[in-house]
């Protein structure tokens, strides 16, 4: 045999080796696999596909993302089933549309308890399942925590990208060698405002919003980078996707909820395994992200989530089956929060149709900035696609799993942004009232915008005349009655923010928090029995509003029903233990029936629950004085007045402690600072004279 024929065989079998390797390196994974893979699911939030280096965008910052597509398959037109947090993540761990598992908007919505999800199916597979997340939004109470053995939610409103990426490898460090793991890691930091960390801040001066992605970049690669090290990385699916994209000032949204565009809808979706998935493997035509947790589960060799209106796209991956023929979106936002009428949206390759009073039908081959609604000149093709909508729908909005929330969590989601939160929506209905077109209103959603950041900064003025000025414009709106209400409530005007409350109750009848917080008004007015009345509404509608149940308990007290007033103050800490504030006010009675040893209690595990809780301190303080321990008792109260100085009535008490230690220089220097203060109560005021030698 020939040199040159002998190098040529050595050649033709080595070239067959590789081919064969990758080949079973390829089927491996559908087969009926022995070992299970760990999956890492990575959820970005409110990042679009168009700001990712892999997806075109020449000033990203994205080399650890990049570097994923290249080696993975990225999927160039992944759709959201929703432009909103919560529901968008409840579509991709269910496998399931909105009007199917209910939750249609951030806030007053949870998942329902009988609903598997990616979490529960990998779990009972034997998986050690953990999550870690970024913002209060997806917190435990909305039911995402299901299957987790590990659900970490301590994020107070939010929390920076690395150090949910720090939780989540001391889990990773610690946890059960010899079982599969599964790891979902969401990260907030694209989400506005946008203020990356001060290194990225010189280079993206003029687009924060895209340092905010590059610092999650950078953050991926730290936790990929240490399960590399662990050995781990190489047995692990990794998939990165974002819950939805933002507008950034596209059809003049400024940031995401309330449109279908593809700015907001078209999110990244990339997989990486080697010798799980190709490398290199772009897929244009569309798929869903309810399509991703069945093709996680197939890929691990685990049936799908039963029920799942999402499908596997591993036939796809291999060339042997097709995506969906048609891709489905949908925004609740405008009607619950708004009054105006739900968005709901669907595409093929080419063609997209949005259902909306004045429908609109986009060639996305032609225009993918959805520029020039087209229904008009193709009427038979927006009739068609409006069909199929309603046949994919049932032609009705669908499940509706709401829920109460009390007024802590509405305040949360209002600091995080989200405009006018409250206890409940406006009622979704399958009726045909006639509703405004939120296109035609983005001007008056983005002032809305204005009046809430102001209000959030402290400029309660201003706030009230933008939101006075939303609602003369449009009486029916739901956010602008609530932020106009909160606004006259922060500057004293009760009696305004009653009436602006009431209408506010009249829109959304559903509402527990309405009525609560007319009851406060009627309470800051000295009207106890108007605003009795107010919480015996609230509690009607919602028998386990624990706000409810404690300002009721305190009017109760302070008309003399101590009994009483001790049954709803238990009920509230029973409703919500893990609030300090709540156990404050039930010591506080409790210490007016002379049950100090109760009172203690419940003071002490205030304090454990939130040891800088000023309020505690000074029932603390007020407990101690009453036992006769006066020199605890300044320090209860001088660590009270340290956070909250112009606490009037907790500087008399600390006077009188004083007094009671021996410190009578010190006590008479507050008494003649309570009997001189300009904005001193006239009780205390009266109370401090009477004080001083």
């Amino acid at each position: 045999m020939s040199r040159t024929l002998k190098r040529s065989l050595v050649a033709l079998v080595v070239l067959l080796g590789v081919v064969v390797a990758a080949a079973v390196l390829w089927r491996g994974p559908f087969r009926a696999a022995a070992a299970r893979p760990n999956i890492l699911l990575i959820t970005l939030d409110t990042t679009r596909a168009d700001h990712i280096g892999a997806y075109g965008y020449a000033r990203a910052r994205t080399p650890r993302i990049d570097r994923l597509a290249r080696e993975g398959v990225m999927f160039e037109r992944a759709i959201t089933a929703a432009p909103i947090t919560l529901p968008s993540h409840v579509s991709l761990l269910t496998g399931l549309y909105p009007f199917t598992h209910g939750v249609r908007n951030n806030g007053n919505f949870s998942l329902p308890a009988a609903l598997p999800t990616l979490a529960t199916a990998l779990h009972d597979n034997g998986y050690q399942t953990a999550a870690f997340v970024s913002a209060f939004v997806l917190d435990r109470r909305y039911g995402l925590d299901r299957g987790f053995d590990r659900y970490d939610d301590d994020v107070g409103l939010e929390r920076r990208g690395d150090r949910t990426v720090e939780a989540a490898a001391r889990w990773l460090d610690g946890r059960t060698a010899g079982r599969p793991f599964f790891v979902w890691l969401h990260l907030y930091d694209p989400h506005d405002p946008y203020d990356p960390p001060e290194r990225f801040r010189a280079a993206f001066a003029d687009r924060p919003y895209d340092g905010e992605i590059a610092f999650v970049d950078e953050v991926i690669a730290t936790l990929l980078d240490r399960l590399e090290r662990s050995g781990t990385l190489w047995s692990t699916i990794v998939t990165v996707v974002g819950d939805h994209g933002e507008s950034l000032g596209d059809h003049f949204e400024i940031t995401h909820a309330m449109f279908v565009y593809e700015s907001t809808l078209r999110v990244p979706m990339i997989l990486w395994s080697p010798g799980r998935v190709p490398s290199g493997q772009r897929i244009a035509r569309p798929v869903r992200t309810i399509d991703l947790a069945p093709t996680l589960l197939d890929l691990a060799g685990r049936p799908s989530i039963a029920g799942a209106e999402g499908r596997s796209l591993v036939p796809t991956i291999r060339g042997n089956g097709a995506p969906p023929q048609s891709v489905y979106g949908e925004t609740y936002f405008p009607l619950l929060y708004m009054n105006w009428a739900p968005l709901r949206t669907i595409q093929d390759e080419r063609w997209k149709y949005i259902d909306a009073p004045t429908p609109e039908l986009y060639d996305l081959s032609r225009d993918p900035g959805e520029r020039t609604n087209v229904a008009n000149r193709e009427p038979a093709r927006a009739a068609a696609l409006g069909q199929a909508l309603r046949a994919l729908t049932g032609g009705r909005r669908g499940a509706m799993s709401e829920r109460q929330i009390d007024g802590d969590t509405a305040a949360k989601l209002a600091a995080l942004g989200y405009v006018g939160a409250s206890s409940a929506g406006v009622a979704a209905t399958d009726d045909d009232e006639p509703r405004a077109d939120p296109k035609a209103m983005i001007g008056v959603f983005n002032r809305l915008r204005d009046a809430n950041a102001a209000g959030q900064a402290g400029r309660f003025e201003e706030a009230i005349a933008i939101a006075g000025d939303a609602r003369s414009r449009d009486p029916k709106n739901a956010f602008a009655a609530v932020v106009l209400a909160n606004a006259q409530f922060a500057v004293g005007r009760y009696r305004d923010a009653a009436a602006t409350y009431r209408a506010y109750a009249e829109l959304v009848p559903t509402s527990a928090d309405a009525h609560h917080r007319i009851a406060i008004c009627y309470a800051r007015l000295g009207d106890p029995d108007r605003a009795l009345e107010e919480e015996d509404a609230a509690l009607a509608i919602d028998a386990r509003d624990a706000d409810a149940h404690n300002l009721r308990g305190g009017l109760l007290a302070a008309k003399g029903h101590t009994d009483e007033a001790l049954r709803d103050l238990r009920i509230a800490v029973d409703i919500s233990p893990s609030r300090a504030p709540l156990r404050v006010g039930l010591a506080r009675v409790l210490m007016t029936a002379g049950r100090l040893d109760e009172a203690d209690r419940e003071t002490r595990e205030a304090l454990k629950l939130d040891p800088g809780n000023p309020d505690a301190h000074a029932a603390f303080g007020a407990i101690l004085l009453a036992r006769g321990d006066a020199e605890g008792a300044v320090r209860e109260f001088d660590r009270s007045l340290a956070v909250r100085p112009d606490a009037d009535d907790v500087r008399l008490d600390f006077a009188r402690a004083l007094d009671k230690a021996g410190a009578t220089a010190r006590a008479q220097a507050e008494y003649r600072r309570l009997a001189a203060g300009r904005d001193t109560p006239p009780d205390i005021r009266t109370a401090a004279r009477a004080r001083l030698r």
